[in-house]
Parts: C-alpha cells; structure tokens; sequence
C-alpha cells in the first residue's frame, strides 16, 4: 500500500531529534544525511551498545534507529532493552539480517518499526511517521489509564485536575508548551472558573463565548489558534503561543474546557484533537459521575 501524500508531508516536516545507532561510520553518516533532508536533527551516532545506552540518556532524543548488529559485548537488541527499561522512546530497527531466529528476537521487544538494509529515503519517510503515530497511540492509551485510576482516588477536586493536567501535557512529540489550564462551569452558567494551571498568566475567570476559552464552551467544538490573534481578547501576556481549546462534555451538558498551549506555528492536527477531546471526555465522565 503506497503512503499518502498527507502522510509523507506530515513526516517530512515534524522534524524530530534522533539518535543513530550504527558501528558502521560511513553507513551512519549517509543515514544522518537522509534525516537532515527530511528535516530531523540527529543529535548523536553511537557505534556500540553501551554507547547507545549512555547517549540515549544524556541527549534524549524523540526516536532512536538502531542497528541490530554491533560492535561490543551488547547488540542493538539488548540495548533496547536496556533503555526501554529507563526510558519511554520509539525504536526502529536498522538490520541486514532477516533470519528467522534475528527477527524472532527482535519482535519480542516489540519495537515501533523495522526496516532492512540498503533502504531509502522514502523507507525512512514512512517508517518513522509510522512509528511517531504508534508510539503517540500507546502513550494516549497509557495516560488514559492513569487518568480513569486518578480520579479514584480519595484527594481533592482541585489536585485530581492539577495531575491530570500534568498527565496530558507530558506526552512526547505531541504538545510543544507544557502549559495548559482546566476550567470548569461553577454556581454561574454561563462563567468558566479556572481550576488546574501550568501557567502562571491564565485568567480566574473566561465568560462563555469570550476569548478562545469561551468561544469552545459557547461552540461545544474544538478552537484552534496558531497564533495569539484577534479572538484572544483575555489574553494576560505576550509570550507566542497557539492553543487548542476543548469543551468538556457530558452529553449536552457542558461541564468547562481544557487548555493546552503549543509553540507558535504549531499545525493543527486532527488526531491531536481526537486525543485531546478523549482526555475532556474522561474528565466529563468522572466529574458527571461524582456530581
């Protein structure tokens, strides 16, 4: 099945920082030239296992290509194993080896991608987008757990939002500002009420249907801003940013609005709605639930 265009733009400008694992230099200068056309940063080559595992700390790249056959005591297999016990990144495998027993071994550590050498741009293309979307999905689902477990638990309103809030900002290659805000419809219908914050400039208080905040409550839809424009009529300091703004719904019922911010320029994207609007909904739910 041929990649769409969509896919291939999507994947050509979300540049990313990567981490090279490759013993050969010359095949890991050419892989480090076809990521810099394809407008990713690779942040460091490692030729060993060991290497692998200390760069991959100390640099904390967004993905890691690691070749399975390397110099040293430790493969690329084993060091996956290693940092995935330490870190939370995508992983795609560079081999030449399609033996059984390789690819066996390789498929038990469950990596986001696997491509075989010689490879080309485009196997590049697809297999990391792939890969980013993969390993997006498993981190909404994860966060999704801990979110409907938070909320069971005996601690404040106020503290469940505030983690909550912490919990979806924090997932990789998705928000670029970790600052967000959680409001809620309180005593007045028709007054959003700030209740959780990452950020020390939002407003106590958003009328519905004023500013980016309000006018998702007055749409029950998502708004999306790239930019501080013109809608931002509350907007308390000057710093650039865009937002996503998502109603929290139960229902017809509409119960406040979740706020992230992201870096200037950022592109609006489907599937981070779709995430987002999924996290407003476990909100609903648990807040309906105790009302």
């Amino acid at each position: 099945m041929e990649p769409s265009t969509n896919m291939l733009e999507g994947a050509m400008s979300s540049g990313i920082s990567i981490l090279v694992v490759e013993d050969e230099i010359i095949t890991a200068r050419d892989i480090e030239a076809k990521l810099k056309k394809l407008g990713h940063a690779v942040v460091g080559i490692a030729s060993s296992g060991e290497e692998a595992i200390q760069k991959a700390a100390e640099l904390t790249p967004d993905m890691i290509l690691m070749d399975i056959t390397l110099e040293g005591k430790m493969d690329g297999i084993e060091a996956s194993i290693e940092i995935d016990k330490h870190q939370n990144l995508p992983i795609i495998y560079l081999t030449a080896h399609t033996d059984l027993i390789t690819l066996h071994r390789a498929k038990v550590t469950e990596p986001h991608g696997y491509i075989v050498k010689p490879f080309t741009q485009r196997d590049l293309i697809i297999t990391i987008s792939m890969a980013l979307y993969k390993h997006r999905m498993e981190m909404k689902l994860k966060i999704m757990n801990q979110m409907l477990s938070l909320f069971l638990q005996p601690i404040s309103l106020e503290k469940k939002l505030q983690q909550a809030l912490e919990m979806i900002v924090s997932i990789p290659r998705m928000f670029l500002q970790t600052r967000g805000s959680i409001y809620l419809i309180d005593s007045d219908p028709n007054t959003l009420v700030l209740k959780a914050s990452l950020s020390s400039s939002e407003c106590p208080a958003v009328a519905v249907g004023q500013c980016l905040c309000g006018l998702a409550a007055s749409s029950r839809g998502v708004v999306f801003a790239d930019k501080i424009d013109k809608r931002h009529t509350l907007q308390q300091d000057g710093l650039p940013h865009g937002h996503y703004c998502v109603p929290i719904l139960a229902g017809n019922d509409l119960i406040g609005v979740l706020n992230i911010y992201v870096k200037e320029g950022h592109k609006q994207d489907t599937s981070e709605e779709n995430i987002l609007t999924a996290y407003a909904n476990v909100i609903a739910n648990a807040l309906h639930s105790s009302r």
